[in-house]
């Protein structure tokens, strides 16, 4: 997120806004050079205070679940940077009365201790209750995040095996029949083993990347199927370094070759057609299906359901998923804006 990568300076332009504001609040009854001079007293002596406040105790306490013991030591903490605020004040009466600065209006009537402190007291209250806020709300997005990535692993790390039994035990046949082709087939598959290994590790790849596995597992069922199955492919990148998400798009082209027709009168197709143009993805999927209703499994639809909840975490509103299911057809379209 943006908002966390660029907290520390987003702070930083929060404390030189709240110096302006004083300094404004200041000019009508004083010089600018000394409105500016006392707005950034004041906020110095209130910064260590308040980010050790913020920063650590806030911190040590939503770890430790102990926010009541937070609130008695952010009435302290506060009680005490308030305690240097009228010495501020004295020390610029002090200069007025030395002729460093002009005589002002805005120190007039500030020799009772007892005032200006309590005055100052609400100034602290205010400053540290607000960046006390920023922070809880860092510390929330930081966990919603955490939990995000986390459910993003646990859904994509749910793959359904079907491929890898029908794979092995496919190459356990070639092995009998033919050691070359058995050999190569191993190899492409060890590649999408590899890049599903590798894709734990990195949230997202290139667009290249995914083609790539995406590729390599068609032409594994190219050899499973051989002359079976009629597979049409087509595939425009503009850009091959467009970042993305690994293992997003591998559930509909795995989906299509799960339920295809079986049967020598019938066609039996897979059409995939993908294109990349600018921010925009487009995967069109479309295989034939069998007369023939098929029995569901137990884990049936849960793939679909996975990527589903993926794409919802990942683009919200940003993407556009079709799915039209006829008696002899299962087409599926999804576009994403990224």
């Amino acid at each position: 997120m943006t908002l966390l990568k660029n907290y520390g300076r987003f702070v930083i332009l929060i404390w030189i806004f709240l110096t302006i504001v004083f300094w404004f609040r200041y000019i009508p009854d004083s010089s600018m050079l000394e409105g500016g001079l006392l707005a950034f007293c004041i906020m110095s002596c209130l910064y260590p205070f308040t980010t050790y406040l913020s920063k650590s105790l806030l911190q040590k306490a939503m770890k430790q679940k102990r926010m009541l013991l937070f609130a008695g030591q952010f009435f302290l903490v506060s009680a005490i940077s308030a305690l240097f605020i009228p010495a501020i004040l004295h020390g610029f009466l002090y200069l007025e009365q030395s002729g460093f600065f002009p005589t002002s209006e805005l120190l007039l009537g500030r020799s009772l201790l007892s005032i200006m402190y309590i005055n100052a007291l609400l100034v602290a209250l205010f400053v540290n209750f607000g960046f006390c806020g920023l922070r809880f709300h860092e510390q929330s997005m930081k966990l919603h995040e955490a939990l995000v990535e986390s459910q993003l692993q646990i859904l994509q790390q749910q793959i359904s095996p079907h491929f890898m039994f029908n794979v092995l035990n496919h190459i356990n046949i070639l092995m009998q029949e033919d050691i070359d082709l058995a050999s190569s087939l191993l190899i492409r598959y060890s590649k999408i083993l590899r890049y599903q290994l590798d894709s734990d590790k990195n949230s997202k790849v290139s667009i290249a990347q995914e083609v790539q596995f995406l590729k390599d597992f068609i032409e594994i069922e190219k050899v499973r199927w051989g002359n079976e199955l009629t597979i049409n492919c087509s595939w425009k990148i503009e850009d091959n370094h467009q970042a993305f998400p690994a293992l997003l798009l591998i559930t509909f082209i795995e989906n299509a070759f799960k339920h295809v027709s079986r049967g020598i009168s019938e066609m039996v197709y897979v059409n995939i057609g993908f294109e990349q143009i600018a921010n925009s993805i487009c995967l069109e999927v479309e295989n034939s299906k069998s007369n023939i209703q098929q029995e569901k499994d137990r884990v049936s639809g849960l793939g679909l359901e996975n990527v589903k909840q993926r794409l919802e975490i990942l683009y919200g509103e940003n993407y556009d998923l079709t799915i039209k299911d006829s008696e002899t057809t299962y087409y599926t379209k999804l576009v994403i804006n990224l």
